[in-house]
């Protein structure tokens, strides 16, 4: 919750900024504020409190408090994310474990379900899937191209950057481009995802910036979490955003024609278990 506040700060009214700030300092007091309590200490009208909700897309201020307390006692109960030299298995197996709970209930934040809905359906239709990432996010992207192939999804993609930005080249309007950047300035990836919509091709991009080059060449934007606090470990948050909104966008593919799919992945495990040692 306090991760959508963040987020929307830069885009806030002054007003709307005083708020949250108030908000961030001290969440218990806002909570247990009325909206007229809130008025006097920060210096808004409740009018406008209640609007600040509303642009956080909560119904009002009632449901707001319901998400803040929650957010308060799921930090009550947290541990610090920043791996040191002094921890033990057990410590960081706490660190690890809480950051994939937290990966799980922070995209809530910004994943909308409509932009899954529309990403679902154009993959389910594409003639051809190409996955555009590199570093991080090519490492999540080659799992998902061995998946959709192996469940007979004709998919796309390759660690070379260059040659992969060479078989993009190739999409249709019949097929889709995933382009997966956290940033969104990654060139290789912006590159592919501009030269596809010049040719009509479906673009949807995983990026946690919505204002990034590779947003602004994006047909449906799959938002996740902003979580470059390099200290932290970051990298494995933003990793494990992309790997869940992968997984998602896995199972809406498959669910389709999962009878047909099920004889294909079947058909493979027979093939590749030849290879096993009797």
């Amino acid at each position: 919750m306090f991760d959508r506040v963040q987020q929307q700060y830069k885009t806030m009214s002054k007003k709307q900024q005083q708020i949250a700030d108030y908000l961030l300092a001290d969440p218990q007091a806002f909570i247990n504020s009325s909206s007229h309590e809130l008025e006097a200490r920060i210096g808004v009208s409740a009018a406008t409190i209640i609007r600040f909700a509303q642009c956080l897309d909560y119904s009002g201020m009632d449901e707001m408090r319901v998400y803040v307390a929650q957010q308060i006692a799921h930090n009550e109960h947290s541990v610090e994310l920043v791996v040191d030299a002094a921890d033990t298995g057990a410590s960081l197996e706490q660190k690890v474990l809480q950051l994939y709970r937290d990966a799980t209930e922070s995209l809530k934040e910004t994943l909308e379900t409509t932009a899954v809905d529309h990403a679902i359906a154009l993959l389910q239709q594409a003639k051809r899937i190409y996955i555009l990432g590199v570093g991080t996010s090519g490492l999540v992207a080659y799992d998902l191209y061995h998946r959709l192939n192996r469940y007979g999804k004709p998919t796309v993609y390759e660690t070379d950057a260059h040659m992969n930005l060479e078989f993009v080249s190739q999409s249709t309007p019949d097929d889709v481009v995933l382009a997966i950047s956290y940033s969104g300035l990654t060139k290789e990836v912006v590159l592919g995802a501009q030269s596809a919509q010049s040719r009509h091709t479906p673009v949807i991009s995983l990026t946690s910036d919505g204002k990034s080059p590779l947003a602004q060449a994006t047909d449906v934007a799959l938002m996740i979490p902003q979580t470059e606090h390099l200290v932290r470990l970051a990298a494995l948050a933003s990793r494990a955003h992309t790997q869940i909104v992968c997984d998602i966008l896995f199972a809406g593919v498959v669910k389709v024609a999962l009878p047909k799919m099920q004889q294909t992945s079947i058909a493979t495990n027979q093939l590749v278990s030849k290879l096993k040692i009797q």
